[in-house]
């Protein structure tokens, strides 16, 4: 029942969110297009893991403060691939660790270029949105001027050696800001509907550039853990920071689709009713989720299922629960890997 309500609320996001930013997606790979020269290819990583490191996957959700897992992960780092969505670079760059790749491929045209910090961010550029400042991320993002501006300056002294996983639907602004700092870029396409259909949006891309298309779930940490597998062909991978869900004690107006599933409902009254409590039977304890969520996870559960890898589910919160998903602690991944 609960997966059809899934399905139901997917369509209708659909409707509000991908026929919104398909044409934003193909004039963003158009644009890209002239810049491609500026990176190289992702399948260029392809043969790089010539040790079979197994991967470590960092993702921005919750538990990555709330369970500080940090130490172990200094720890063993040289022993792993580390791959960094891009929510989750600045915490790891402040601990001194340089993930690997970083994945980024949001097109939305002001808020992604955030996490690599925005030169040309203004007092008033926040009025307009105040996505970051609700957010249940880090406390430091409450002073936005100044957290922008110590993102700026650790970005800039770490950017030349990052390797950036840059879909072609991304921003100009994160385009620009990349290639300006000289990060490694390595161009990739986001697999956003049926190639062998007329009119795909898929294929219409590709047929521009000729980039590798991967699948992607919908979220970032689906399309870091698909590259940890069929890029760096890892064959136990661990997920860090990969919640798909709330702390009850999160606002509902803290949640990360708040402003899209308010969209929908139109009567913030009745807003809960997109919101489920998941007890994760692991912990013991009870988190909720929104049905956005809900779904991305459902669709890195089916990538997962028809995997030939191993996975392991470090985050230590959320609701990421499957048969095929291993449960344990980082420390315990990385000792037995």
């Amino acid at each position: 029942m609960k997966n059809n309500l899934i399905d139901k609320l997917h369509k209708k996001l659909n409707s509000v969110t991908f026929k919104s930013l398909s044409k934003e997606v193909y004039t963003n790979a158009k644009y890209n297009f002239k810049f491609i020269n500026f990176g190289k290819s992702l399948k260029d990583l392809l043969k790089v893991n010539k040790e079979n490191k197994n991967a470590i996957i960092v993702g921005g959700g919750p538990s990555l403060r709330k369970i500080n897992q940090i130490k172990v992960l200094k720890t063993y780092k040289k022993k792993f691939i580390i791959i960094a969505c891009d929510g989750a670079l600045y915490y790891l760059l402040s601990n001194n660790i340089i993930p690997d790749l970083v994945v980024t491929f949001d097109p939305h045209p002001t808020r992604i270029i955030r996490w690599f910090g925005n030169t040309n961010l203004k007092k008033k550029d926040l009025k307009k949105d105040d996505y970051f400042l609700r957010q249940d991320i880090e406390k430091k993002f409450n002073n936005e001027i100044e957290s922008n501006k110590k993102i700026i300056s650790l970005f800039n002294k770490n950017a030349r050696k990052l390797k950036i996983a840059l879909c072609t639907s991304s921003s100009k602004l994160v385009v620009r800001r990349l290639i300006e700092s000289k990060t490694n870029i390595y161009w990739w396409n986001a697999f956003l509907d049926d190639p062998n259909k007329k009119n795909s949006l898929t294929k219409k891309i590709f047929k521009l550039n000729k980039l590798p298309i991967v699948n992607t779930g919908g979220n970032v940490g689906s399309a870091a853990w698909m590259m940890a597998e069929n890029v760096f062909n890892c064959k136990n991978i661990a997920l860090l920071g990969m919640d798909f869900g709330y702390y009850k004690e999160t606002p509902i107006r803290a949640t990360q689709y708040y402003d899209v599933l308010l969209k929908i409902c139109k009567d913030k009254s009745k807003i809960r009713n997109f919101y489920s409590t998941i007890y994760n039977k692991k912990l013991k304890k009870k988190f909720y989720s929104d049905y956005v969520y809900m779904w991305y996870k459902k669709c890195l559960v089916e990538m997962i299922n028809n995997s030939k890898s191993n996975t392991y589910n470090c985050t230590m919160g959320g609701i990421l629960l499957d048969k095929k998903i291993k449960w344990s602690t980082l420390e315990q991944f990385c000792k037995k890997n």
